[in-house]
C-alpha cells in the first residue's frame, strides 16, 4: 500500500537535514530522533510534507487512494492512517487505518483497518466496511512464538459480501469475452497450529482446518451478462457448505516471514472434505509451495533475488468453482485479475529481482525502497497430463516496494500479460 512507502519517504528525507528551531514541528525529545525535522528538509517534494506529519512516537499519514483493480475498476478515496511506534524500541506496534472511497459500480465505501503487532513474531488485524453492495467483518491473528515456545498459531474469521468478482468459465482457454460479475456472499472460519519436528529444526508440521458457508447471485456491474444466466450451472442463491482439513509439512529457513532477504520455504501440504462432514462435497486437494531468496553477496541484502513456484490439484468430484485452484492476481500471476483463469489444477512459476533505491533507518529502524522487476509464467488445468504449452500465460513487469524491517512491506505491482497491463496494490506479502 502506497502509505507504507510515503511513511518511508520521511526517514530518506531526515538524513539531508540539520535540526532546525522551527516552533511547527514536535521537539526532537518528544518523537524518534531524526523525524522531527525531516519533513522540513528542502529536498522532500512539498506533497510529501503534506502527507508526513511526525507525532510523538509516530506518524500521521494523509494518504490519497487511488486503485486500480483489474476486476473492479478505479477506485477514489481518503486514508488518514496513524502509525504508533514503541518510544523503547521504535518497532511499529499498532497502525489504524481508516478509509473513504468512491467506486462507479460499488458508490461509497467507509472502512476501518487497525493492524496490532503485539511482537516482532505475531500480528492482529481487524476490518470493517459497508457499503450499497458489500459489506465486511474480518479478524485475523498468526503468533509464530506462541508463549515463547516455537509453537504457530493461526485464527481467522470473516463474513464478507463481495460484488467485483469476475468468472469468465472453466479451464485455460476461457475467453476473455465470456467475462461475467458474480456477487458472492460468505462467512468462513480457519484456525491452524504448527509445531517443529524436533528443537530448532527448521522442519515443521501443522494441522488446519477451514469451514466456509456461500453463495453466489448475479453481480452489480452494468454492461455485462448475468452471471445466472451465462453460467448456470455454477450459480447458487442458497448458501453451500465446505469444510476442509489440512496436513502441511514445510521446511522454512527464511530469515523473515514478511521482510525476507535470504533463505527458503519448501511447503507440501494435502486436504480433504468429506460430503456429510459439515460439507456437501467430497474432494482432496494436494499442492505444493516453493520460494528461495538469495542475496548477490551473504552480507548485503541489497541485491535479493526471488523466486517461487506454485502447484494445486484439486481430485475427485468437482468442487463449486469458487474454491478450485485459480490463476490470476497479486499472489499467482502478475498480470490478470483474480481468478482470471479458474480449473482443477494450477502451476506458476515467478521470480524476481529486488534492488534497494534507498536504505536508512528511521529511528533505529531498517527501512528500504525497493524496485524489484520481475518475470513469470503459469496456467491452469484439467489434470497435469492435459496441460498445454499453448496456454501458458507468461508475464512481465516491476514493483515498487517498501520495507520497515522487522515486520511492514508495503507494494505496488504493474505487469503486463496477453492481455494487457494490470496494477495490485498489497501490505505484508514477502512472495
Amino acid at each position: 500500500m502506497l502509505w507504507v512507502a510515503a511513511a518511508l519517504w520521511l526517514a530518506v528525507g531526515a538524513s539531508a537535514q540539520e535540526p532546525g528551531d522551527s516552533s511547527d514541528v514536535i521537539p526532537p525529545k518528544m518523537v524518534p530522533p531524526g523525524i522531527s525535522t525531516a519533513t522540513q528538509n528542502p529536498d522532500m517534494p512539498p506533497y510529501l510534507r503534506w502527507m508526513l506529519e511526525p507525532r510523538t512516537n509516530g506518524i500521521f499519514v494523509r494518504l490519497p487512494i487511488v486503485d486500480t483493480d483489474p476486476n473492479r475498476g478505479t477506485t477514489y478515496g481518503v486514508m488518514p492512517i496513524v502509525v504508533e511506534q514503541d518510544p523503547a524500541t521504535s518497532r511499529i506496534v499498532q497502525i489504524h487505518a481508516p478509509s473513504l472511497t468512491y467506486n462507479a459500480y460499488f458508490g461509497v465505501e467507509p472502512t476501518y483497518r487497525w493492524y496490532y503487532y503485539p511482537s516482532a513474531d505475531s500480528s492482529l488485524s481487524l476490518r470493517g466496511s459497508w457499503s450499497k453492495y458489500e459489506r465486511e467483518a474480518f479478524g485475523e491473528y498468526s503468533d509464530h512464538n506462541v508463549l515463547g515456545k516455537p509453537y504457530d498459531l493461526y485464527l481467522l474469521f470473516q463474513y464478507n459480501v463481495d460484488a467485483g468478482q469476475i468468472f469468465y468459465g472453466l479451464g485455460p482457454d476461457s475467453a476473455l469475452g465470456n467475462q461475467t460479475n458474480y456477487k458472492q456472499e460468505y462467512w468462513q472460519y480457519k484456525w491452524g497450529v504448527g509445531t517443529p519436528l524436533a528443537p530448532g529444526s527448521n522442519w515443521r508440521a501443522h494441522l488446519g482446518e477451514h469451514y466456509e458457508s456461500s453463495r453466489v447471485l448475479d453481480g452489480p456491474i452494468p454492461g455485462l451478462p448475468g452471471f445466472s444466466t451465462t453460467f448456470p450451472a455454477q450459480f447458487s442463491d442458497r448458501y453451500q457448505q465446505t469444510h476442509e482439513t489440512r496436513a502441511t509439512l514445510d521446511y522454512d529457513s527464511r530469515d523473515n516471514a514478511t521482510t525476507t532477504t535470504r533463505g527458503g520455504l519448501a511447503q507440501a501440504y494435502a486436504e480433504a472434505s468429506v460430503r456429510g462432514f459439515m460439507s456437501e462435497y467430497d474432494y482432496e486437494r494436494y499442492g505444493a509451495d516453493l520460494r528461495w531468496f538469495h542475496p548477490w553477496t551473504p552480507d548485503d541484502d541489497s541485491k535479493v533475488l526471488a523466486v517461487q513456484y506454485q502447484y494445486q490439484q484439486v481430485l475427485g468430484p468437482t468442487p463449486p468453482f469458487w474454491i478450485m485452484p485459480s490463476l490470476g492476481g497479486k499472489y499467482s500471476l502478475r498480470a490478470y485479475g483474480d481468478g482470471r483463469f479458474v480449473d482443477r489444477g494450477m502451476t506458476a512459476f515467478n521470480v524476481e529481482q529486488r534492488f534497494d533505491l534507498f536504505q536508512e533507518k528511521m529511528a533505529g529502524v531498517d527501512t528500504q525502497f525497493q524496485l524489484a522487476p520481475f518475470a513469470g509464467l503459469g496456467t491452469v488445468f484439467d489434470t497435469p497430463a492435459s496441460a498445454q504449452v499453448a496456454y501458458l500465460r507468461p508475464v512481465v513487469g516491476s514493483a515498487v516496494r517498501a520495507v520497515v524491517k522487522p515486520q511492514v512491506v508495503g507494494s505496488v505491482d504493474v505487469g503486463y500479460g496477453q492481455e494487457g497491463a494490470a496494477v495490485f496494490m498489497d501490505i505484508n506479502y514477502s512472495f
